[in-house]
């Protein structure tokens, strides 16, 4: 049987290789929630952007939004 920690010590290896061979598998990228918003909907978060005149929040965007506010139902 191989000790617990070998075992962590290999995985962490695996890892480490796989970063360095795919690197553009671990970038960012910007999404587009305006497009997911239904998707979270149904997970029970609701998005809004907040980039009007005085902090002013509207449920449907175009583009990119700064200041992006999702939170729970619950909290709207």
């Amino acid at each position: 049987m191989i000790p617990l920690r070998r075992l962590e010590l290999l995985a962490l290896f695996f890892i480490v290789v796989a970063v360095f061979q795919y690197p553009r598998a671990m970038e960012a990228k910007p999404a587009s929630f305006q497009r997911y918003s239904k998707v979270f909907n149904t997970l029970g978060v609701v998005c809004k952007c907040c980039d009007g005149e005085g902090g002013e929040c509207r449920s449907t965007w175009e583009g990119s939004c700064p200041k992006l506010q999702c939170l729970p139902w619950k909290y709207h």
